[in-house]
């Protein structure tokens, strides 16, 4: 064998040739690379022992600062959020019964900050082949987490702003095309007509044909501009102010109908919100009542906001004639139904109010009566 030939042999039996780091390339400073650049840390429970272990990485992420710190089972337990325990003892009794487990889970600091975790468990055997315990691996997930649930969010309010608009340009298509016969048979009439009255009365109609135009343009204008305005930043708006606008700028209407006006916002005298909107859902519910209001009595409009576990809510009431069906209150918000035997179109205002309202992410609802009249109930 030749100088060559030697020396290749001589290479190939060295690097074939265990040795105590080789056979072990992945020593301990790789996996605690990888923990730290994954975020994960690794956790082990002993059923046997009753005894439970975190790895220096999970303590990091639990900010867990104590360097002898060792959880017992309910520790385990109590650092998941409290919706989540019993979730998460069926899971630890399944993963106990050999059924592995893969989830996302909101859990709890030491400090006792939330966090969202995505965890994986496997059943830990004995030489017997018996499971005397779980040991997995979580990892923090926190931003990814908010972000998806930002977007499952997005996309909720595009597929709701999607179908208020798909209904509001059905019933402007079908009011333009109703508007646009209109006045063409108006005109034809008027261009065959030698009557000076009869020709005033049809240009009077017309007249009455352009104003009903006109609205049906500014509403869709309005509806169009409150998805823009909606990305505007929120204020903190006082009720009381808002009101006091409200009141001056419809008092002669209050007056003239002998309106009894009750307000309360001592329980959340502000609400986070855009002021122009807040104003215009008032307003706009404050007309609707005395333009339903019952002939027999006095009519009467209590305004009053709620404190509802750290959620204001603001509930507008009057005495006035209520929906007279259930199917009319279900319908009331609902352009493309008739309410009490008139058009559709006679229930914009309150289409546009809830626009209003879901557009910035709070919701409305009605209950009614003929009897007792209507509330309102805004939760922002």
């Amino acid at each position: 064998m030749n100088f060559l030939a030697q020396k290749r042999k001589n290479i190939f039996l060295q690097d074939s040739s265990p040795t105590p780091n080789k056979s072990n390339p992945f020593d301990d400073f790789y996996y605690k690379e990888i923990a730290q650049l994954t975020g994960a840390g690794g956790y082990c429970i002993n059923f046997l022992n009753k005894t439970s272990t975190i790895d220096p990485q999970g303590k990091r992420i639990l900010k867990i600062t104590e360097a002898t710190f060792s959880p017992s089972l309910t520790d385990i337990l109590n650092f998941h959020a409290p919706e989540e325990k019993e979730r998460t003892i069926a899971t630890f009794n399944a993963c106990a019964n050999g059924k592995a487990f893969k989830t996302q889970v909101k859990m709890v600091r030491h400090t006792g900050e939330e966090f969202w975790a995505k965890a994986i468990g496997k059943p830990m055997y004995d030489a017997q082949e018996n499971i005397i315990g779980v040991q997995g691996v979580f990892q923090d997930i926190t931003h990814e987490k908010y972000r998806e649930l930002k977007l499952q969010e997005s996309l909720k309010t595009i597929a709701t702003q999607n179908s208020r608009l798909f209904n509001y340009a059905n019933l402007v298509s079908h009011n333009l095309k109703s508007h646009a016969s209109n006045i063409n048979m108006s005109l034809e009439l008027l261009g065959d007509t030698q009557d000076p009255v009869e020709a005033k009365e049809l240009f009077h109609v017309l007249q009455d044909i352009s104003q009903e135009l006109c609205k049906t343009v500014h509403n869709l204008c309005e509806i169009v501009s409150i998805q823009e305005t909606a990305k505007i930043a929120k204020n903190e708006v006082v009720l009381e102010d808002v009101f006091s606008t409200i009141k001056e700028r419809l008092g002669s209407k209050l007056q003239k109908h002998n309106v009894q006006l009750y307000t309360d916002f001592s329980e959340a005298p502000t609400v986070h919100y855009i002021p122009s909107y807040i104003e215009s859902i008032i307003e706009t519910l404050v007309l609707r009542a005395i333009k339903n209001r019952n002939r027999d009595r006095t009519l009467s409009i209590n305004v009053f906001s709620l404190d509802n576990e750290g959620q204001n809510v603001l509930l507008i009431r009057d005495n006035g004639n209520g929906f007279t069906s259930e199917e009319e209150k279900q319908k009331a918000f609902d352009l493309t139904h008739p309410i009490g035997g008139c058009s559709a179109a006679h229930n914009v205002d309150l289409f546009q109010v809830k626009n209003k309202v879901t557009a910035l992410g709070g919701t409305i609802s009605v209950e009614s009566s003929a009897e007792r009249g209507t509330t309102f109930t805004i939760a922002f």
